[in-house]
């Protein structure tokens, strides 16, 4: 789950209950019971303890309000456990604007899908943040960073202009979150922002749930020497399907390659605390884990696009036929390892419901 966005008190923008100042959380949580139970320390310099009150389920929270300003999504984006339209239910009735907080490319798309006449925005979180102590202890590391956007509408070409609706709910959403204490980013193409995003994801993420290791286990010397190119290889396919998708040098600089690949090593090349990726801690809890909207989303795109992607691969299912010609596809590599796992998180869960 994505770290919590901080309870906003806003005057004059939310349905106020006796006060000028109301104000409405919704959040959605895995562990909404060890929310209820036990207050979540959040843990950082200067670290404070606050607690929310949350719905448990999303028949609550749509009983709760007729309308909602925005429906905040911050649960993970997991389309082969649960589709973000289905889970959200009811709720995609209350409300015209929707924020997904979530890792991941094409996110948006079911959701556009199921609300035509919406609005979906989108962030991406750039946060060391893990939950531990059973979900009681948010820790807290150095990396916060939100970047937000809007969606073009479904099937619109990449660039089309915002709708003055889309601008205002963007601009509003972002000074409520100005006005509680955060530091957004708005940017005009988020799908940019999202594959610079996905290129640290995909690289550092891949590789360390893979390994089994922390972000200072790949990133100290010696094991740098040979794990940051594989990292990379693994970055700049990434930067190959997004062109083939038409996001040039001018919107995703190959420099963002070796900006992320920098911000890592600045931060756990030499110290920084054992934080694990969030794939990892998903993978070693037994969770499912965000392979579909991570890699499996930039494979597919591959595919659309025939743009190989050898370090990847691309597995039989998704491939299609016209496409076998123009592809040497090999399943020994990270999709196909971690779906092997993936499948086996996926029964469990079920079994556990």
């Amino acid at each position: 789950m994505s770290a919590p966005v901080k309870e906003l008190s806003i005057p004059s923008l939310w349905k106020g209950r006796g006060s000028s100042h109301g104000c409405v959380s919704f959040k959605l949580f895995a562990n909404a019971r060890a929310w209820d139970r036990h207050l979540l320390r959040k843990t950082k310099p200067g670290g404070e303890l606050f607690g929310l009150a949350t719905p448990s389920n999303v028949d609550s929270a749509a009983s709760a309000e007729d309308r909602y300003d925005y429906i905040v999504c911050t649960f993970k984006c997991l389309p082969d456990v649960v589709t973000t339209p289905k889970l959200l239910g009811p709720l995609l009735a209350r409300s015209r604007n929707f924020v997904l907080i979530q890792n991941g490319i094409g996110i948006e798309l079911d959701l556009q899908a199921a609300v035509p006449s919406g609005i979906v925005m989108s962030g991406c979180a750039w946060i060391d943040a893990t939950v531990i102590d059973h979900g009681r202890t948010l820790k807290h590391g150095p990396i916060e960073k939100l970047v937000v956007g809007v969606h073009p509408p479904l099937g619109a070409p990449s660039g089309t202009p915002h709708s003055t609706e889309a601008h205002t709910a963007l601009t509003t959403f972002v000074d409520l979150l100005k006005a509680g204490g955060g530091t957004p980013e708005q940017v005009v193409d988020i799908q940019a922002a999202r594959w610079k995003k996905i290129i640290w994801n995909a690289g550092f993420s891949t590789f360390a749930t893979l390994a089994n290791a922390t972000l200072p286990d790949i990133c100290h010397e010696p094991a740098r020497s040979y794990t940051m190119p594989i990292v990379r290889g693994f970055m700049e396919e990434v930067v190959s399907v997004a062109r083939g998708l038409g996001l040039d040098e001018s919107v995703l600089p190959v420099a963002s390659i070796d900006e992320a690949i920098d911000l890592t090593l600045s931060e756990y090349g030499v110290t920084g605390p054992a934080y694990k990726a969030s794939m990892l801690v998903d993978f070693l809890a037994e969770r499912p884990m965000e392979i579909e909207v991570i890699i499996g989303g930039i494979l597919r795109y591959a595919v659309a696009k025939q743009v190989p992607a050898p370090r990847f691969a691309i597995p039989a299912f998704i491939q299609r036929p016209m496409f076998h010609l123009n592809f040497a596809f090999r399943l020994s590599t990270a999709y196909a390892l971690l779906k092997v796992h993936q499948t086996r998180f996926i029964q469990k869960s079920k079994s556990r419901a």
